[in-house]
């Protein structure tokens, strides 16, 4: 079994409450860098869990659909306060980013045409290659352990970068490789399988969204489209871009591509998940009201399913095939961060001077994980207005 407590300290929900605040405001770069963020804080900061638990839990909140920041904050506000420090930790870690897309959406024809301000953006945007890959990195440091953990790791990175899976199928087959040849020794020669308790997934999946007819109210169908995106898209807000332009834009057209792509450059350079780019899509598809139910949609059935199993991780424990499959999940994500960092480079860099400002992004992560991921995003917006004014 594993521990979860490195210190004796009680853990308030007060001061939970402040570390997913400040999440919140400084979490730049999407939500791998914060789950970096995270770590440094309950993990080496706070020491409220052990490193081992920490990467149990994100390999958990990998596997759920929506995205692994929420989902992880979500997990460990059960495991360390309760059932209410789940809700109360993503609640206030998505509200600073949420407050800063309804400003956004709100002035939006204004910042449009401000040329230093799109300039500062494409910098940050540019920034966050090298913020990915630093997180890759620092995630593969405990999760590369042995050479099957390598082999998982380079796998799906190259399927993915080939586009030969997708990134559901890509967890899935990591977590059958898992399952079938990573079941960890002390659970398999003592402890038997038990069966999920109560609180588990089944029966939190909302079926029957898709067969609601569109006949319905907008901000109805509003949101049963981004809640059938949020509970069925993994690998966080990057893997939901597809899924999200084809029903706002190409289905729907309730948005033009130009404004979706502004969309998800301010969904990366915002504080807090990628996904966040909901609230401004819904904002300017019917107001305050159409960002409230888009927001809500997106991300309240993986919340849903995450605060299931935050309660329910001791029958994790002691269920060789979850165990297995989680042991083949944490080497799978550092090579989807991979292969995230190569598709960022291939749709963000065009010409020298932005893979510049990536490749030192990705360098000065790389060589110092202390760092602050803002600090580097900030950077490459400042390097990319000071290239601009001498070009």
């Amino acid at each position: 079994m594993t521990s979860e407590s490195t210190s004796s300290k009680a853990v308030s929900l007060l001061r939970l409450a402040r570390i997913a605040v400040w999440l919140g405001i400084a979490g730049f770069g999407g939500g791998f860098a914060i789950v970096q963020q995270l770590k440094r804080l309950i993990v080496e900061k706070e020491r409220w869990l052990s490193e081992e638990a920490f990467l149990e839990f994100f390999a958990v909140a990998s596997a759920l659909p929506g995205t692994p920041a929420t989902n992880l904050l979500t997990i460990v506000g059960v495991r360390l306060v309760g059932f209410v420090g789940g809700i109360v930790s993503a609640a206030l870690f998505l509200l600073p980013s949420v407050i800063v897309m309804l400003v956004f959406g709100a002035n939006y024809d204004h910042f449009r045409n401000v040329a230093a301000l799109g300039t500062f953006l494409d910098g940050m945007s540019l920034a966050t290659i090298g913020v990915v890959a630093g997180v890759a990195a620092d995630i593969g440091r405990s999760a590369l352990k042995r050479p099957f953990d390598w082999m998982l790791a380079l796998a799906a990175a190259i399927v993915l970068v080939a586009h030969a899976l997708t990134l559901l199928e890509v967890m899935t087959l990591a977590a059958l490789c898992g399952a079938v040849f990573m079941r960890p020794p002390e659970i398999t020669s003592g402890t038997s399988r038990g069966p999920l308790d109560k609180s588990s997934f089944h029966g939190s999946l909302l079926p029957g969204l898709s067969a609601v007819t569109l006949s319905a109210s907008p901000l109805l169908v509003l949101l049963i489209v981004f809640a059938r995106i949020g509970i069925a898209t993994f690998g966080g807000g990057f893997a939901m871009i597809p899924a999200i332009e084809h029903e706002i834009v190409t289905a729907r057209h309730w948005l033009s591509e130009a404004a979706f792509n502004d969309a998800i450059v301010l969904g990366q350079i915002t504080p807090g998940p990628v996904a966040i780019a909901a609230t401004f899509i819904g904002y300017h598809i019917a107001g305050f009201g159409g960002a409230a139910i888009a927001t809500f949609g997106m991300f309240a059935p993986p919340m849903l399913l995450s605060l299931a199993a935050g309660r329910s991780m001791e029958a994790f424990r002691s269920n060789v095939m979850i165990q297995g499959a989680l042991h083949g999940v944490k080497p799978a994500m550092v090579g989807i961060l991979a292969a995230a960092t190569v598709a960022l480079w291939k749709t963000s860099v065009h010409g020298f001077w932005p893979a510049a400002i990536a490749t030192v992004a990705t360098l000065v992560l790389l060589i110092d994980r202390r760092i602050m991921p803002l600090f580097v995003l900030l950077g490459g917006g400042l390097a990319s207005m000071a290239i601009a004014k001498i070009r």
